[in-house]
């Protein structure tokens, strides 16, 4: 298992699509996600405003990844501007 930072940046002007989308796209989360997921936004510096998502989840290979994505209703909505996946690793244990 390769475990990966995926991180996705929301189209510009896009927060109406998020809100809309957002319902499904928590809905989906629930029923889909590998054991061990950390899920969140990323934020504005100010901490308030979304700028896109995070994924870091385990799986088998980078193509994986990407046909669970493609399931992900954000990323079916075309929400995203960029999608980044980069292999990552844990170097300290979680407390």
């Amino acid at each position: 298992m390769m475990l990966l930072a995926i991180m996705c940046v929301d189209k510009d002007g896009s927060i109406d699509l998020r809100m809309k989308t957002r319902p499904l796209h928590l809905e989906w989360l629930k029923n889909n996600l590998p054991p061990g997921a950390f899920v969140g936004p990323l934020l504005s510096e100010n901490g308030e405003d979304f700028r896109g998502s995070l994924y870091i989840l385990e799986f088998p290979s980078i193509k994986k990844a990407n046909v669970w994505l493609a399931g992900e209703p954000y990323y079916k909505a075309e929400l995203f501007k960029s999608v980044m996946i980069y292999p990552t690793r844990n170097i300290l244990p979680m407390n």
